[in-house]
């Protein structure tokens, strides 16, 4: 009665890899945002922040 109640845990490990996948495209879209919204600061708010528009590519984490 009780095996019928609990699943196997092998049963968990493809939802496992999909919330793995799930985190990591979330994580790549949040990195990619952000290097938008980076990229689309004007002059004077990069000033603002001590940083050059030289400088910004260095600052953008490449989403892997």
């Amino acid at each position: 009665m009780n095996a019928v109640l609990r699943p196997a845990v092998s049963s968990f490990l493809p939802l496992r890899g999909l919330q793995q996948w799930w985190h990591h495209a979330a994580l790549v879209r949040r990195q990619k945002a952000e290097a938008r919204a980076l990229m689309a600061l004007g002059q004077h708010e990069l000033n603002d922040l001590g940083v050059g528009r030289s400088e910004l590519p260095a600052l953008v984490r490449d989403p892997a």
